[in-house]
């Protein structure tokens, strides 16, 4: 069935491994560009070219992030525009898609967008060979310590996926009036020790923590019946896509006045150690007094 309320045809976007700054200043512009009317819905895969520890909207870097543990075993930080926990990125695929809040086939609520988008990557792993499991209600993956936990993959959200109940995708979304951006992290490999090791776990409970992890979160690799590569993913997400939203998704390139924007987000915020590492009132306020100085 045709999505009635969207464009025909989407835009595929793959733009490779890149730096933590620049993957997320293009998620942001492609959401400002969409909501200004410059581009078409967006389905992007990209990577990661240095392993990179991304925080919530709301995170505080200072109390949730091991930062000396970050530079010790080189791995990045960035902010992230949408909300939710921290996600270590590294052997995966992360998936962002921009399209409009209006959906003609269904109510315009955060929860429907959820649903949708939840089917379509369900759809792609599915077709992979791996049995899938869309959550109907939000649940904690880790009942002991989920509310503890700054690390995504601890609880499971609402339409979200997990195979024989372990969490195998982590997304967040951002709304503004007319357009959404969703993105995630599908990992092929998952560090589990690693991710505990950069987040401000007490010493004594990370050894807890990074066993039961075995047991709540996942990754593609570890329970696919035939070894998946990125290339194979990306072309599963948008068939699965397609399917659902009942679109053709269309390779084609960024716009000049994308790139641009992305430039000047990357060097403005994302880059930004106030951004990253004292919040989204600390850079505004910073932003503000740059501007009047």
């Amino acid at each position: 069935m045709r999505g009635h309320g969207l464009p025909q045809r989407w835009r595929f976007l793959n733009t490779g491994n890149r730096e933590a700054a620049y993957n997320m200043a293009l998620d942001e512009t492609l959401l400002l560009r969409h909501e200004a009317g410059g581009t078409p819905p967006t389905l992007r895969v990209y990577g990661w070219s240095t392993p990179t520890l991304s925080l919530g909207y709301a995170q505080k870097a200072c109390q949730e992030v091991n930062l000396a543990a970050c530079q010790q075993y080189g791995v990045a930080v960035v902010r992230r525009p949408t909300g939710g926990r921290a996600v270590l990125h590294d052997n995966e695929v992360t998936y962002s898609v921009v399209l409009p809040t209006t959906l003609s086939y269904g109510p315009d609520t955060l929860t429907e967008h959820y649903r949708r988008i939840g089917l379509a990557l369900a759809t792609a792993l599915q077709g992979l060979g791996l049995a899938v499991h869309l959550e109907r209600s939000r649940r904690s993956a880790q009942p002991r310590r989920a509310a503890d936990s700054p690390a995504c993959f601890a609880a499971i959200a609402r339409y979200e996926l997990s195979v024989a109940g372990k969490k195998i995708v982590g997304s967040a979304q951002k709304r503004l009036q007319h357009t959404l951006l969703q993105h995630g992290s599908m990992p092929l490999q998952m560090e589990r020790q690693r991710l505990f090791q950069c987040l401000q776990v007490p010493p004594e409970h990370r050894y807890a923590f990074v066993q039961e992890a075995y047991t709540t979160m996942t990754a593609i690799n570890e329970i696919a019946p035939i070894p998946v590569t990125a290339s194979m993913l990306h072309e599963a997400l948008r068939q699965g896509f397609g399917d659902i939203f009942g679109v053709d998704i269309v390779a084609a390139p960024l716009l000049p006045e994308e790139e641009r924007l992305a430039y000047e987000l990357h060097t403005t915020k994302y880059a930004s150690t106030v951004w990253n590492l004292d919040g989204a009132t600390a850079w505004r306020h910073s932003a503000a007094l740059a501007r009047t100085s």
